[in-house]
Parts: C-alpha cells; structure tokens; sequence
C-alpha cells in the first residue's frame, strides 16, 4: 500500500483526519525496518573479500503509533513470563554464572556430565502469532499476581499489537504475514511464553524418554544452555526429534553443541579436570575490541569508566585466576591500542579487584537475609476493617501452622484504580503448580 505525505502526517499525528494541525502530547514517529547484520556469523577471510554477512530485518517501533500501547503492556507481560517459564529462564549472563556457581555446590550426579547448547533458526519470524496468544491465554491462567480486567485488557492490546504492526520503507506501508515484530517492546516477553507453552505445554517434553537424560537446562529466549547425561549420539537423536515435533509449529533448533566445551552468551564454558564447571569470557573472531579512542572529544570519566567497567567485566566472567590475568593483558593490549596508558590501567587493575570483591560481599549478605513470605489480604475499604483485622490476627497461630513462618499484609483498596496485590505463597492460593516451575 502506498502512503502519500497526506497520509505520513495523519499517521504521525501532526494532523487529524480533516487535516487540521493538532498538538497532541504525544507525537508518532513512523516505523521502519533496517537490516542488522550478523557479522559475527562471518570468518575474517570473509569480511576481507567483501561478502555481506547474513541479516535479519529489525522493526524499528520506537516511537510509533504503538509504541506507548507496547510500553503500557510490557510490565504486566515480563511479569508473567518470568513467573511462567518458572526455573528455565534466564535474564543474562550474570544470572548464568549464579546457576553455574549454584549447580558446582549442589553437583551431586554420578553420571558423566556433558554441556549441550541449542539455539532456534529465526526465532521472531518463526512465531505464529495465534501461538503466542494461545500461549498467552495458557499463562494468564496460572497467574495470580495480577487482575482478571488487567489480564484481559493486556491480551486483547497485545493481540492489536502484533497483528497491526506495520513499517513503511520507501513510502509504501508493509504488514508482516509471518512472525512478530523484532524489535518491539513486547517481543521478548512474547517469545519467551511461545518457547515455553510449545516446549513444555504443547510437546510436553519432560514425559519423554530424553528428559531423563537431561540433568540441567536454561534458555535466554531462543539460546538453550544443558547438561546431558546420555552420550552424543543420544544428544544428536534427541535434537532430531525434537525437530520433528515442532516442525509443525514453524519452530526448528540448530547450531547444536555438545562436549565438555561450548560458548553461550557471551562466556566460554567447560569442565576441567575434577567435572567442575569453569567459565571464562567468549571473545568472537570478528570482534575486533575497537573501544573509544582517548583522543575524541569526551568527558574524562568516559574513557575511565570504559576502562574500569571492561576490566570488571572481565574478572566477573573468569572461574580461574590463570584465565583472568590472561584475558585482563589481553584486554589491557587493546586498551593501550585505543590510547589509554599503561600505567593508569596498572593503577586501575587493583580498584576494580577491590568492586568485585565488594560486590561478591554485598550479594553474598542479600542471600543471607532471610525472606519471609508474605501473605496479603486485599479488601476494599470498608468501615469494619479494623475487626476483621482482629479476627485474622487471631487465626495468625493456625495460619502460621499452615503455611509456615510468613508476614501477614492487610492491603487496603480505597477505590477500583489501585491494582490489587495478592498471595504470593502460592501454597495458600492455588493448588495447581506453575507449568514453569519444575524444570531442572
């Protein structure tokens, strides 16, 4: 469909549809694709001769007739997934290490343990979207944390969102007839619960034979880190099938890994010697670590918090003090190479120690804490509030009991806008399990 510069006003909303100028609050940007190009994907030989590296085509929402309707469903949606996908998700590489940390303490198996990794051919355009609302619909059903008006209100937007989604290239307007839009603030979240309904709902792969052979599995969005306790040719015939079953569903996993090393994220994990799991950072071959040269025009602190927050992220991704000093000179090289100077870097190595150490002191005395559960009573206001009070405080005993040693909240609405809050023990609010929850 063509849009005129008629059109492109009326869209941005600088005028209404007679054609009069308006002055809204909020003015629309038009959406549009652009290629990102998967560099990485390519050898150095390659780029040097010139071949255009594979690429996948962004929606560039931001700002578009949608953008505020996305940005209002997002918090309920990450909410929900989060809850939803249960033990499987994985928010980045820092929660990775946690659960490598967790599982070196807990490591208890007699099997001998390989890493496996998985990823999803083209996962956005690979979406179906009447699969993610079904997928949607089945997470709603196990939520608890929101409310039923709020739930249907975040269905039906998001089901306009992604049927709606539009981008306009050289002034013509083109809707997608597959997949959801990457690129939008709804498209993890979406992703997120299509990949788990399909998998653990649709498939239902934990009633298989195969999952016996899984001791461990996490996925960030379509980037699935195990470990597997069968031999490779097991590992090779489970990927098979596994594609076989949700070929239906548009939905096929590549790039299969499997051994005692592989790279994920952005870390590079193996076992050594004792089958403990170590990590240490994955440099890309085509990453060429072209930081900002010392010599632009910017603030002094820039260049310093460049430097200081690529050394802490280099020991805060290295298991083993032999692979942190390597890749910290390696590091230090490039830095030099951009214009820093040895001899600050040498002067900022001990500071960062020191912030990792602080940090590792700070989380460890979180965890300590102990968190009780909090068990919230919501009512609208009423002017007998204060005996029903007293009345449950007097049941606090058998409650306790019950449920354990929690905080008992009185949440008290005053009129219908406030959102409610409700149990978080879901002992005492539910009796199915979330269909997240079991995963290793």
């Amino acid at each position: 469909m063509l849009i005129t510069s008629k059109d492109r006003l009326l869209i941005t909303g600088i005028t209404d549809a007679g054609g009069r100028k308006q002055s809204p609050v909020f003015k629309s940007v038009i959406p549009y694709p652009y290629p990102l190009f998967k560099v990485h994907k390519c050898s150095a030989e390659q780029l040097e001769q010139k071949i255009i590296p594979p690429l996948r085509l962004v929606h560039s929402t931001r700002e578009g007739p949608l953008y505020r309707l996305e940005k209002w469903c997002s918090p309920c949606l990450t909410s929900v997934s989060r809850d939803y996908c249960g033990t499987e998700f994985l928010l980045d590489t820092p929660a990775l290490i946690d659960d490598i940390e967790s599982l070196n303490v807990e490591q208890n198996s007699p099997d001998k343990l390989l890493l496996f990794t998985l990823d999803v051919v083209a996962l956005y355009p690979s979406i179906d979207v009447n699969m993610a609302l079904k997928a949607m619909d089945h997470a709603f059903s196990f939520d608890i944390r929101q409310e039923e008006c709020m739930k249907t209100a975040v269905r039906r937007f998001s089901e306009f969102i992604l049927k709606e989604s539009f981008v306009v290239f050289e002034d013509t307007v083109y809707k997608g007839k597959k997949g959801i839009p990457t690129g939008n603030c709804i498209s993890r979240q979406i992703a997120d619960l299509s990949m788990h309904w399909l998998l653990f709902v649709k498939l239902n792969i934990r009633d298989t034979k195969w999952w016996k052979l899984i001791h461990f599995w996490r996925r960030f969005i379509d980037d699935i880190l195990g470990l597997w306790k069968g031999s490779v040719r097991q590992f090779e015939l489970f990927v098979k099938k596994l594609n076989e079953l949700a070929k239906p569903f548009g939905i096929q996993f590549a790039d299969a890994q499997i051994g005692e090393k592989v790279h994920y994220l952005d870390l590079n994990i193996y076992m050594d010697e004792n089958d403990v799991i170590q990590y240490c950072i994955y440099r890309k071959k085509t990453d060429s670590r072209q930081f900002l040269n010392t010599e632009s025009f910017h603030p002094t602190d820039v260049f310093k918090s460049v430097a200081f927050s690529q050394m802490l992220r280099i020991i805060s991704r290295n298991s083993r003090d032999d692979t942190t000093v390597k890749d910290l000179e390696d590091l230090k090289k490039d830095l030099i190479r951009c214009g820093h100077k040895d001899t600050y870097l040498e002067e900022l190595e001990p500071n960062v120690v020191l912030r990792k150490i602080t940090n590792d002191m700070g989380k460890m005395k979180t965890e300590k804490k102990e968190e009780k559960e909090s068990l919230v009573f919501t009512t609208q206001y009423y002017q007998e509030v204060d005996q029903a009070k007293r009345f449950i405080r007097k049941l606090e005993p058998d409650i306790r009991r019950v449920a354990g040693d929690i905080r008992i909240i009185f949440a008290l609405k005053k009129n219908q806008s406030i959102q409610q809050n409700v149990v978080k023990n879901r002992r005492l609010s539910t009796g199915t399990g979330n269909p997240g929850g079991s995963a290793p």
